[in-house]
Protein backbone atom coordinates (compact mmCIF):
# COMPACT_ATOMS: atom_id res chain seq x y z
CA UNK A 1 0.00 0.00 0.00
CA UNK A 2 3.35 2.81 1.10
CA UNK A 3 4.54 1.62 -2.40
CA UNK A 4 1.70 2.17 -4.35
CA UNK A 5 1.25 5.51 -2.92
CA UNK A 6 4.69 6.63 -3.35
CA UNK A 7 4.29 5.38 -7.00
CA UNK A 8 1.14 7.79 -7.26
CA UNK A 9 2.82 10.56 -5.91
CA UNK A 10 5.86 10.33 -8.47
CA UNK A 11 3.50 10.10 -11.91
CA UNK A 12 1.48 13.19 -9.96
CA UNK A 13 5.02 15.13 -9.60
CA UNK A 14 6.04 13.51 -13.10
CA UNK A 15 2.98 14.98 -14.56
CA UNK A 16 2.74 18.26 -12.84
CA UNK A 17 6.32 18.87 -14.35
CA UNK A 18 5.36 18.44 -17.49
CA UNK A 19 2.68 20.82 -17.78
CA UNK A 20 4.55 23.25 -15.81
CA UNK A 21 7.48 23.01 -18.93
CA UNK A 22 4.07 23.30 -21.69
CA UNK A 23 3.15 26.32 -20.32
CA UNK A 24 6.21 28.11 -20.29
CA UNK A 25 7.43 27.11 -23.51
CA UNK A 26 6.89 29.44 -26.61
CA UNK A 27 3.10 29.30 -28.28
CA UNK A 28 2.79 26.67 -31.64
CA UNK A 29 0.27 26.72 -34.34
CA UNK A 30 -1.76 29.57 -32.51
CA UNK A 31 -2.19 31.77 -35.56
CA UNK A 32 -0.62 34.42 -37.04
CA UNK A 33 -2.43 37.22 -35.37
CA UNK A 34 -4.08 37.12 -31.88
CA UNK A 35 -4.81 39.63 -28.97
CA UNK A 36 -2.03 39.44 -26.40
CA UNK A 37 -4.85 39.74 -23.38
CA UNK A 38 -7.71 37.28 -24.88
CA UNK A 39 -5.80 34.89 -27.10
CA UNK A 40 -8.83 34.93 -29.91
CA UNK A 41 -7.42 35.51 -33.21
CA UNK A 42 -8.00 38.80 -35.05
CA UNK A 43 -9.73 37.09 -38.31
CA UNK A 44 -7.35 36.86 -41.40
CA UNK A 45 -9.73 37.24 -44.49
CA UNK A 46 -9.75 40.96 -43.82
CA UNK A 47 -7.46 42.49 -41.03
CA UNK A 48 -8.34 45.96 -39.66
CA UNK A 49 -5.28 47.59 -39.61
CA UNK A 50 -4.53 50.88 -39.88
CA UNK A 51 -3.02 52.38 -42.97
CA UNK A 52 0.82 51.83 -42.84
CA UNK A 53 2.55 54.27 -45.61
CA UNK A 54 3.87 57.40 -45.20
CA UNK A 55 5.73 58.69 -48.25
CA UNK A 56 8.21 62.07 -48.04
CA UNK A 57 9.57 63.87 -51.01
CA UNK A 58 12.48 66.24 -50.41
CA UNK A 59 12.49 68.44 -53.90
CA UNK A 60 10.02 70.49 -56.01
CA UNK A 61 10.76 72.33 -58.58
CA UNK A 62 8.97 74.97 -60.96
CA UNK A 63 9.69 76.29 -64.50
CA UNK A 64 7.76 79.74 -65.93
CA UNK A 65 8.28 78.33 -69.33
CA UNK A 66 5.23 78.43 -71.97
CA UNK A 67 4.44 76.87 -75.33
CA UNK A 68 2.71 73.89 -76.60
CA UNK A 69 2.99 70.54 -74.46
CA UNK A 70 6.37 70.92 -72.86
CA UNK A 71 6.19 68.60 -70.50
CA UNK A 72 6.13 65.77 -72.90
CA UNK A 73 9.40 67.42 -74.13
CA UNK A 74 11.33 67.50 -70.79
CA UNK A 75 10.55 71.16 -69.85
CA UNK A 76 8.41 70.68 -67.00
CA UNK A 77 5.99 73.17 -65.36
CA UNK A 78 5.76 71.86 -61.77
CA UNK A 79 7.36 68.75 -60.55
CA UNK A 80 7.74 66.51 -57.21
CA UNK A 81 9.83 64.01 -56.30
CA UNK A 82 12.10 61.68 -54.11
CA UNK A 83 15.39 62.45 -55.77
CA UNK A 84 18.21 63.06 -53.19
CA UNK A 85 19.18 59.42 -52.68
CA UNK A 86 19.97 59.74 -56.82
CA UNK A 87 21.89 62.83 -57.01
CA UNK A 88 23.60 63.79 -53.45
CA UNK A 89 23.46 60.95 -50.66
CA UNK A 90 27.40 61.46 -49.68
CA UNK A 91 27.82 58.26 -49.66
CA UNK A 92 26.04 57.95 -46.21
CA UNK A 93 23.13 56.09 -47.02
CA UNK A 94 21.12 58.36 -44.61
CA UNK A 95 18.96 59.99 -47.24
CA UNK A 96 15.80 61.39 -45.25
CA UNK A 97 12.94 60.90 -48.31
CA UNK A 98 11.05 58.31 -49.42
CA UNK A 99 8.58 55.57 -48.27
CA UNK A 100 8.79 54.18 -44.99
CA UNK A 101 5.85 52.11 -42.41
CA UNK A 102 4.20 54.47 -40.39
CA UNK A 103 4.98 53.96 -36.60
CA UNK A 104 1.19 54.11 -35.58
CA UNK A 105 0.91 51.22 -38.00
CA UNK A 106 3.74 49.05 -36.39
CA UNK A 107 2.38 49.84 -33.22
CA UNK A 108 -0.54 47.87 -34.23
CA UNK A 109 1.98 45.14 -35.43
CA UNK A 110 3.54 44.99 -31.77
CA UNK A 111 0.07 45.19 -30.54
CA UNK A 112 -1.76 42.76 -31.70
CA UNK A 113 0.87 40.37 -33.72
CA UNK A 114 2.02 37.35 -32.38
CA UNK A 115 5.57 35.58 -32.93
CA UNK A 116 5.28 32.27 -34.64
CA UNK A 117 6.89 29.64 -33.26
CA UNK A 118 9.94 29.05 -32.96
CA UNK A 119 10.55 32.44 -33.45
CA UNK A 120 10.40 35.22 -30.51
CA UNK A 121 9.30 38.26 -32.43
CA UNK A 122 7.39 39.09 -35.51
CA UNK A 123 8.91 38.96 -38.38
CA UNK A 124 9.30 40.91 -41.76
CA UNK A 125 6.92 37.64 -43.27
CA UNK A 126 4.24 38.47 -40.64
CA UNK A 127 4.30 42.51 -40.92
CA UNK A 128 3.86 41.59 -44.91
CA UNK A 129 0.87 38.63 -44.60
CA UNK A 130 -0.80 42.34 -42.52
CA UNK A 131 -0.47 44.96 -45.33
CA UNK A 132 -1.37 42.19 -48.21
CA UNK A 133 -4.93 41.24 -45.99
CA UNK A 134 -5.77 44.70 -44.79
CA UNK A 135 -8.47 46.62 -46.90
CA UNK A 136 -6.99 50.24 -45.50
CA UNK A 137 -3.46 49.05 -47.54
CA UNK A 138 -4.42 46.16 -50.37
CA UNK A 139 -3.20 47.61 -53.38
CA UNK A 140 -2.52 51.31 -52.11
CA UNK A 141 -0.17 52.64 -54.66
CA UNK A 142 1.25 55.97 -54.99
CA UNK A 143 -0.52 59.11 -56.50
CA UNK A 144 0.38 62.81 -57.44
CA UNK A 145 -1.77 65.49 -58.90
CA UNK A 146 -2.67 69.06 -58.27
CA UNK A 147 -5.46 69.02 -55.99
CA UNK A 148 -8.65 71.65 -54.83
CA UNK A 149 -7.75 72.13 -51.34
CA UNK A 150 -11.36 71.83 -50.71
CA UNK A 151 -11.99 68.84 -51.49
CA UNK A 152 -9.20 67.41 -53.08
CA UNK A 153 -10.66 66.67 -56.86
CA UNK A 154 -8.00 67.03 -58.84
CA UNK A 155 -7.50 70.54 -60.94
CA UNK A 156 -7.24 69.52 -64.05
CA UNK A 157 -4.48 71.50 -66.92
CA UNK A 158 -6.93 72.98 -68.96
CA UNK A 159 -7.00 76.66 -70.14
CA UNK A 160 -10.69 77.01 -70.23
CA UNK A 161 -12.24 74.15 -67.85
CA UNK A 162 -16.10 74.52 -68.64
CA UNK A 163 -18.38 72.52 -66.83
CA UNK A 164 -17.61 68.49 -65.86
CA UNK A 165 -14.01 68.00 -67.22
CA UNK A 166 -12.77 64.81 -68.37
CA UNK A 167 -9.69 64.05 -66.49
CA UNK A 168 -6.72 62.58 -68.87
CA UNK A 169 -3.97 60.48 -67.44
CA UNK A 170 -0.76 61.20 -66.81
CA UNK A 171 -1.87 65.41 -68.25
CA UNK A 172 -3.66 65.50 -64.92
CA UNK A 173 -2.38 63.05 -62.78
CA UNK A 174 0.30 60.73 -62.23
CA UNK A 175 -0.11 56.80 -60.33
CA UNK A 176 3.16 55.87 -59.94
CA UNK A 177 3.49 52.29 -61.10
CA UNK A 178 5.11 50.01 -58.22
CA UNK A 179 2.49 48.35 -56.20
CA UNK A 180 3.18 48.94 -52.64
CA UNK A 181 1.92 45.65 -51.43
CA UNK A 182 3.70 43.39 -53.85
CA UNK A 183 7.61 42.95 -54.23
CA UNK A 184 9.75 43.94 -54.25
CA UNK A 185 8.84 46.94 -52.18
CA UNK A 186 6.87 44.90 -49.52
CA UNK A 187 10.45 43.02 -49.01
CA UNK A 188 12.06 46.51 -49.08
CA UNK A 189 9.77 47.94 -46.30
CA UNK A 190 9.75 45.09 -43.50
CA UNK A 191 13.25 43.65 -44.12
CA UNK A 192 14.74 46.03 -41.27
CA UNK A 193 11.46 46.08 -39.16
CA UNK A 194 12.87 44.79 -35.82
CA UNK A 195 10.59 44.37 -32.42
CA UNK A 196 11.53 43.05 -28.92
CA UNK A 197 9.77 39.98 -27.80
CA UNK A 198 7.24 42.07 -26.19
CA UNK A 199 6.25 43.78 -29.23
CA UNK A 200 8.04 47.16 -28.86
CA UNK A 201 9.80 48.87 -32.13
CA UNK A 202 13.75 48.57 -31.82
CA UNK A 203 14.05 49.62 -35.25
CA UNK A 204 11.09 50.73 -38.27
CA UNK A 205 13.52 50.42 -40.97
CA UNK A 206 15.24 53.30 -43.49
CA UNK A 207 13.11 55.31 -45.70
CA UNK A 208 13.31 53.54 -49.54
CA UNK A 209 13.92 55.57 -52.70
CA UNK A 210 13.49 52.87 -54.94
CA UNK A 211 10.26 51.28 -55.39
CA UNK A 212 11.24 49.13 -58.45
CA UNK A 213 14.20 46.39 -58.94
CA UNK A 214 17.89 47.25 -57.57
CA UNK A 215 19.10 46.71 -61.28
CA UNK A 216 16.58 48.99 -63.12
CA UNK A 217 16.39 52.09 -60.31
CA UNK A 218 13.90 54.67 -61.11
CA UNK A 219 13.10 57.71 -59.24
CA UNK A 220 10.15 58.18 -57.49
CA UNK A 221 8.81 61.77 -58.92
CA UNK A 222 5.75 63.15 -61.07
CA UNK A 223 6.08 66.45 -63.10
CA UNK A 224 3.14 68.45 -64.68
CA UNK A 225 2.71 70.95 -67.17
CA UNK A 226 0.10 73.85 -66.52
CA UNK A 227 2.18 75.80 -68.85
CA UNK A 228 0.23 75.34 -72.58
CA UNK A 229 -0.77 78.11 -74.80
CA UNK A 230 -3.36 76.43 -76.34
CA UNK A 231 -5.30 73.26 -75.89
CA UNK A 232 -8.89 71.91 -76.68
CA UNK A 233 -10.39 74.62 -75.29
CA UNK A 234 -8.09 77.54 -76.54
CA UNK A 235 -6.91 78.01 -80.28
CA UNK A 236 -4.99 80.20 -81.82
CA UNK A 237 -6.48 83.69 -82.09
CA UNK A 238 -5.49 83.76 -86.12
CA UNK A 239 -6.53 87.58 -86.06
CA UNK A 240 -3.37 88.56 -84.59
CA UNK A 241 0.45 88.87 -85.35
CA UNK A 242 1.39 86.41 -82.42
CA UNK A 243 -0.38 83.05 -82.61
CA UNK A 244 -0.17 82.07 -79.55
CA UNK A 245 -3.37 81.55 -78.14
CA UNK A 246 -3.28 82.92 -74.48
CA UNK A 247 0.24 82.66 -73.84
CA UNK A 248 1.52 82.70 -70.97
CA UNK A 249 -2.42 83.27 -68.82
CA UNK A 250 -2.45 79.71 -68.13
CA UNK A 251 0.96 79.66 -66.17
CA UNK A 252 0.05 82.82 -64.46
CA UNK A 253 -3.67 81.86 -63.62
CA UNK A 254 -2.48 78.76 -62.29
CA UNK A 255 -0.09 80.34 -60.19
CA UNK A 256 -2.78 82.55 -59.10
CA UNK A 257 -4.74 79.82 -57.47
CA UNK A 258 -2.14 78.26 -55.72
CA UNK A 259 -1.46 81.62 -54.38
CA UNK A 260 -5.42 81.86 -53.63
CA UNK A 261 -6.80 82.39 -50.04
CA UNK A 262 -10.10 81.14 -51.46
CA UNK A 263 -12.07 78.18 -52.30
CA UNK A 264 -10.35 78.09 -55.86
CA UNK A 265 -6.96 77.30 -54.25
CA UNK A 266 -4.68 74.89 -55.44
CA UNK A 267 -2.54 72.23 -54.07
CA UNK A 268 0.29 70.19 -55.02
CA UNK A 269 -0.68 66.72 -53.71
CA UNK A 270 0.82 63.53 -52.86
CA UNK A 271 -1.91 60.35 -51.91
CA UNK A 272 -2.45 56.77 -52.15
CA UNK A 273 -5.15 55.08 -54.49
CA UNK A 274 -6.50 51.46 -55.97
CA UNK A 275 -6.36 51.84 -59.69
CA UNK A 276 -7.59 48.07 -59.89
CA UNK A 277 -10.79 49.26 -57.72
CA UNK A 278 -12.41 49.93 -61.20
CA UNK A 279 -13.37 53.79 -60.36
CA UNK A 280 -12.88 56.34 -63.11
CA UNK A 281 -9.27 57.23 -64.14
CA UNK A 282 -7.99 54.76 -62.53
CA UNK A 283 -9.00 56.62 -59.23
CA UNK A 284 -7.07 59.70 -59.24
CA UNK A 285 -10.18 61.60 -58.06
CA UNK A 286 -10.63 58.77 -54.96
CA UNK A 287 -7.92 58.86 -53.29
CA UNK A 288 -7.27 56.52 -49.69
CA UNK A 289 -9.33 58.31 -47.06
CA UNK A 290 -8.85 58.48 -43.50
CA UNK A 291 -12.52 59.19 -43.14
CA UNK A 292 -15.17 58.62 -46.28
CA UNK A 293 -17.56 61.52 -44.94
CA UNK A 294 -14.80 64.06 -45.29
CA UNK A 295 -13.69 64.64 -49.08
CA UNK A 296 -11.10 67.28 -47.49
CA UNK A 297 -9.19 64.74 -46.08
CA UNK A 298 -6.64 61.78 -47.23
CA UNK A 299 -4.02 59.93 -46.29
CA UNK A 300 -0.70 61.79 -47.87
CA UNK A 301 0.99 64.87 -48.06
CA UNK A 302 -0.07 68.37 -49.12
CA UNK A 303 1.98 71.16 -50.65
CA UNK A 304 1.29 74.81 -50.90
CA UNK A 305 3.29 76.79 -53.05
CA UNK A 306 3.70 80.20 -53.14
CA UNK A 307 5.13 82.05 -56.19
CA UNK A 308 6.05 85.56 -56.08
CA UNK A 309 6.67 87.84 -58.79
CA UNK A 310 10.86 88.52 -59.83
CA UNK A 311 10.55 92.19 -60.29
CA UNK A 312 8.46 95.90 -60.17
CA UNK A 313 8.33 96.62 -63.25
CA UNK A 314 5.68 96.55 -66.01
CA UNK A 315 5.81 93.21 -67.24
CA UNK A 316 7.56 91.18 -63.83
CA UNK A 317 5.36 92.18 -61.85
CA UNK A 318 2.61 90.87 -63.49
CA UNK A 319 3.75 87.10 -63.32
CA UNK A 320 4.46 85.49 -60.31
CA UNK A 321 7.19 83.86 -62.35
CA UNK A 322 9.29 82.56 -58.89
CA UNK A 323 8.09 79.35 -56.40
CA UNK A 324 9.32 81.53 -52.95
CA UNK A 325 8.28 78.45 -50.73
CA UNK A 326 6.73 75.47 -50.12
CA UNK A 327 4.62 74.47 -46.59
CA UNK A 328 3.88 70.96 -46.37
CA UNK A 329 0.53 69.64 -44.46
CA UNK A 330 -0.78 66.21 -43.62
CA UNK A 331 -3.52 65.66 -45.48
CA UNK A 332 -5.45 63.26 -43.46
CA UNK A 333 -6.00 66.00 -41.04
CA UNK A 334 -4.64 69.55 -41.94
CA UNK A 335 -1.28 69.59 -39.82
CA UNK A 336 1.83 70.81 -40.25
CA UNK A 337 4.29 67.94 -41.22
CA UNK A 338 6.55 67.40 -38.35
CA UNK A 339 10.40 68.19 -39.34
CA UNK A 340 8.95 69.51 -42.76
CA UNK A 341 10.93 72.98 -43.32
CA UNK A 342 11.78 73.55 -47.49
CA UNK A 343 14.37 76.26 -48.78
CA UNK A 344 13.63 77.89 -52.40
CA UNK A 345 16.16 79.14 -54.76
CA UNK A 346 15.74 80.83 -58.82
CA UNK A 347 17.44 80.68 -61.55
CA UNK A 348 17.22 82.22 -64.89
CA UNK A 349 16.65 79.85 -67.74
CA UNK A 350 18.39 81.83 -70.91
CA UNK A 351 17.35 80.96 -74.77
CA UNK A 352 18.97 78.30 -76.41
CA UNK A 353 20.93 80.38 -78.91
CA UNK A 354 22.21 82.43 -75.73
CA UNK A 355 24.08 78.82 -74.59
CA UNK A 356 27.50 79.45 -74.87
CA UNK A 357 26.76 83.11 -76.65
CA UNK A 358 29.80 84.83 -78.22
CA UNK A 359 28.20 88.09 -79.09
CA UNK A 360 28.61 90.76 -76.68
CA UNK A 361 25.87 92.64 -76.88
CA UNK A 362 23.89 89.80 -75.84
CA UNK A 363 23.19 87.49 -72.61
CA UNK A 364 24.92 84.85 -72.46
CA UNK A 365 25.22 81.31 -70.20
CA UNK A 366 28.82 80.20 -70.33
CA UNK A 367 29.61 76.63 -69.57
CA UNK A 368 30.30 75.65 -66.35
CA UNK A 369 34.43 74.48 -66.19
CA UNK A 370 35.93 72.13 -63.73
CA UNK A 371 37.54 74.58 -61.43
CA UNK A 372 34.36 76.50 -61.06
CA UNK A 373 32.81 73.26 -59.21
CA UNK A 374 35.59 73.73 -56.81
CA UNK A 375 33.11 76.75 -55.27
CA UNK A 376 31.20 75.32 -53.06
CA UNK A 377 28.30 77.58 -53.73
CA UNK A 378 28.37 76.75 -57.00
CA UNK A 379 28.70 72.67 -56.79
CA UNK A 380 25.84 72.78 -53.95
CA UNK A 381 23.94 74.46 -56.45
CA UNK A 382 24.43 72.69 -59.24
CA UNK A 383 23.86 69.38 -57.06
CA UNK A 384 20.72 70.60 -56.36
CA UNK A 385 19.44 71.83 -59.67
CA UNK A 386 20.47 68.60 -61.03
CA UNK A 387 18.00 66.91 -58.95
CA UNK A 388 15.27 67.56 -61.27
CA UNK A 389 17.36 69.47 -64.25
CA UNK A 390 19.24 65.88 -65.98
CA UNK A 391 22.29 66.71 -68.20
CA UNK A 392 20.69 64.99 -70.99
CA UNK A 393 17.87 67.53 -70.88
CA UNK A 394 19.64 70.75 -69.70
CA UNK A 395 22.67 72.78 -69.61
CA UNK A 396 23.59 74.57 -66.53
CA UNK A 397 26.04 77.43 -66.44
CA UNK A 398 27.33 81.06 -65.75
CA UNK A 399 25.23 84.35 -66.44
CA UNK A 400 26.63 87.46 -68.34
CA UNK A 401 24.22 90.40 -68.81
CA UNK A 402 24.19 92.09 -72.22
CA UNK A 403 27.43 93.84 -73.03
CA UNK A 404 29.27 92.59 -69.68
CA UNK A 405 33.06 91.76 -70.64
CA UNK A 406 34.20 87.59 -69.37
CA UNK A 407 36.71 88.21 -66.75
CA UNK A 408 38.32 84.35 -65.36
CA UNK A 409 38.37 86.35 -62.10
CA UNK A 410 35.37 86.91 -61.23
CA UNK A 411 33.22 84.04 -62.63
CA UNK A 412 32.61 82.38 -59.92
CA UNK A 413 30.52 85.70 -58.51
CA UNK A 414 28.71 85.20 -61.13
CA UNK A 415 24.83 83.80 -61.10
CA UNK A 416 23.97 79.98 -62.21
CA UNK A 417 21.70 80.07 -65.53
CA UNK A 418 20.43 77.05 -66.94
CA UNK A 419 19.49 76.40 -70.34
CA UNK A 420 17.35 73.53 -72.12
CA UNK A 421 19.01 71.19 -74.86
CA UNK A 422 16.28 69.91 -76.88
CA UNK A 423 13.20 71.94 -76.46
CA UNK A 424 12.72 76.08 -76.29
CA UNK A 425 11.29 77.37 -73.29
CA UNK A 426 10.37 80.67 -74.87
CA UNK A 427 7.67 81.60 -77.40
CA UNK A 428 9.30 82.63 -80.59
CA UNK A 429 10.86 86.23 -80.43
CA UNK A 430 10.80 86.98 -84.10
CA UNK A 431 7.55 88.44 -84.19
CA UNK A 432 5.69 90.03 -86.93
CA UNK A 433 5.22 93.37 -86.63
CA UNK A 434 2.10 95.73 -87.18
CA UNK A 435 4.88 98.21 -89.57
CA UNK A 436 4.24 98.42 -93.24
CA UNK A 437 8.32 98.76 -93.03
CA UNK A 438 9.45 95.89 -90.64
CA UNK A 439 7.05 92.51 -90.86
CA UNK A 440 8.99 90.63 -88.35
CA UNK A 441 11.61 91.85 -85.56
CA UNK A 442 14.00 89.68 -83.07
CA UNK A 443 12.47 91.50 -80.21
CA UNK A 444 15.24 89.15 -78.06
CA UNK A 445 14.92 88.49 -74.65
CA UNK A 446 15.09 90.76 -71.45
CA UNK A 447 17.01 89.68 -68.36
CA UNK A 448 17.16 93.03 -66.50
CA UNK A 449 14.67 93.19 -63.78
CA UNK A 450 15.01 96.83 -63.80
CA UNK A 451 13.53 97.78 -66.77
CA UNK A 452 9.85 96.63 -68.25
CA UNK A 453 9.67 93.75 -70.52
CA UNK A 454 7.18 92.20 -72.90
CA UNK A 455 4.44 90.00 -71.90
CA UNK A 456 1.89 88.32 -74.52
CA UNK A 457 -1.32 88.89 -74.16
CA UNK A 458 -0.22 92.02 -72.09
CA UNK A 459 -3.99 92.94 -72.67
CA UNK A 460 -5.65 89.75 -70.83
CA UNK A 461 -2.87 90.33 -67.84
CA UNK A 462 -4.45 93.91 -67.72
CA UNK A 463 -0.70 95.81 -68.38
CA UNK A 464 -0.28 98.97 -68.77
CA UNK A 465 3.45 100.35 -70.30
CA UNK A 466 5.09 103.44 -69.70
CA UNK A 467 5.89 103.49 -73.10
CA UNK A 468 2.23 103.98 -73.89
CA UNK A 469 0.06 101.59 -75.83
CA UNK A 470 1.46 101.04 -79.12
CA UNK A 471 2.06 97.60 -79.22
CA UNK A 472 5.23 97.56 -81.76
CA UNK A 473 6.84 99.69 -79.00
CA UNK A 474 5.75 97.47 -76.33
CA UNK A 475 7.23 94.27 -78.23
CA UNK A 476 10.43 96.13 -78.76
CA UNK A 477 11.00 95.57 -74.46
CA UNK A 478 12.00 92.12 -75.28
CA UNK A 479 10.18 89.29 -73.96
CA UNK A 480 9.89 88.62 -70.30
CA UNK A 481 12.77 86.17 -68.51
CA UNK A 482 11.96 82.90 -67.91
CA UNK A 483 13.01 81.24 -64.27
CA UNK A 484 13.51 77.70 -62.62
CA UNK A 485 13.25 78.08 -59.27
CA UNK A 486 14.49 74.61 -57.22
CA UNK A 487 12.88 73.72 -53.57
CA UNK A 488 14.15 71.42 -51.28
CA UNK A 489 13.05 69.62 -47.90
Amino acid sequence: MLRFVKSAAVILFITLLIMSFQNCSPSQNTGLLGSKSSGEPLGTNSIDAPFAFDLVADTISYNSCAGENLNDQGIHGIKIGVNEGFVDSNGTGAVEAGVKLRTDFLQFIGTNVRPIYPSTVVTPAQIQYVLQNSDANRNAFVQFAVRKRSDLTVHPDIIRPIGQVQLSLPRDGIIEGANLTNDPVLTYLTKNVQFTDSGTILTEGPRIYNLYDVSSPRSLEASFGYSNTIDETQEPDTSTLEKFGLGEWHSENTRLKFNSGGIDKIILAQSYGDPTSGAENFGINNPTRKASADNSRAYGRGYALRFEAPGTPAGWRHRQSLLRSVTETNLADGTPASGASWSCESFVITKQTHWNNTKLNEAACVPLIASDLQNASIAAKVLKIRRHYSDSQWDIGLFYAPNEAYNTVTRTSKSICLSPKKTECYLPTNIGFNSATQSTVDVGINYSLSSECYVYPHSVFGITYSAGSDLDTIRRLGRCAQFASVCIR
